[in-house]
């Protein structure tokens, strides 16, 4: 196994509710701190350059539109909303663009671009609608989430929950069968399926904590507030999503894991 590199932090927050149980939106283009505002301003004209009049509108979230990013740990993650048909959205510049903005700006991990129709952005089945209302901000165009209802902490919002079996089954099989050579796309499938976990972790418990979160340590907190048997293989999925490893015959063991627990905990929500 790799030896972690980044330690693991208490950090990270929840979204509360207010008086009538509807989950309260953090971000805001207020709280940006000064030195991602370029960052952000580069990635917004990059989208107007690409798509032009078809640009809907552009969103920034996670610790970025919340003012809490951390040098070179954290993502700029930002969400476009294209007005063209799926096939005919092209991504295939955020590469390139991608290494310019890290070249330029050392303090940034990555940039996350995504550009989806209006279609996928308010569909309630993806789960997009929910981080345009509650974890992102409009920093171009018409803000579309302003068409969607506002969102309580319960599990008609467990999204994650729904493809968990799956998206476990096709990771093991992935590390089983089919592992790139590809040392740092073996350790994104590690960090990516990893996150699903612990967010899946959160959904188990999301209605009985009356709140909400995508952040790791949060998520990790809350599960094992109510399954402390759990804690050791969460705490391992948290330092895999941290700091993944290129041990295969580990991640497989611990997906196992979940796969054998997890589904079965699933059922009893609906």
């Amino acid at each position: 196994m790799c030896q972690a590199n980044v330690k693991i932090e208490k950090i990270g927050e929840y979204l509360g509710v207010d008086k009538d149980g509807f989950i309260v939106k953090k971000a805001s283009v207020d709280k940006f701190q000064e030195k991602w505002k370029s960052v952000i301003e580069e990635v917004k004209n990059a989208y107007i350059e690409y798509f032009g009049d078809k640009l809907h509108s552009v969103y920034v979230r996670g610790s970025v539109a919340k003012g809490e990013a951390i040098d070179k740990v954290s993502d700029l993650d930002t969400i476009a909303i294209i007005d063209l048909p799926k096939d005919q959205i092209d991504t295939k510049w955020a590469e390139e663009f991608n290494k310019k903005i890290i070249a330029k700006y050392s303090f940034v991990k990555k940039v996350e671009i995504i550009a989806i129709t209006p279609e996928h952005a308010i569909s309630k089945t993806r789960g997009v609608h929910i981080i345009l209302k509650t974890q992102a901000v409009c920093i171009y165009g018409k803000d579309i989430s302003d068409n969607i209802p506002k969102l309580k902490p319960n599990k008609e919002h467990a999204l994650h929950c729904k493809n968990l079996q799956n998206e476990l089954q096709n990771a093991i099989d992935f590390f089983e069968h089919r592992l790139s050579n590809n040392l740092e796309e073996n350790k994104q499938k590690c960090v990516w399926i990893m996150k699903r976990i612990l967010r899946t972790g959160f959904e188990l418990v999301m209605e009985r904590e009356q709140k909400y979160t995508r952040d790791l340590y949060p998520c990790y907190k809350s599960f094992i507030k109510y399954y402390p048997d759990k804690k050791d293989n969460m705490h391992k999925t948290l330092e895999f999503a941290i700091n993944p490893t290129d041990n295969s015959k580990i991640v497989i063991q611990l997906l196992q894991d979940w796969l054998f627990w997890m589904p079965k905990e699933i059922e009893k929500m609906v």
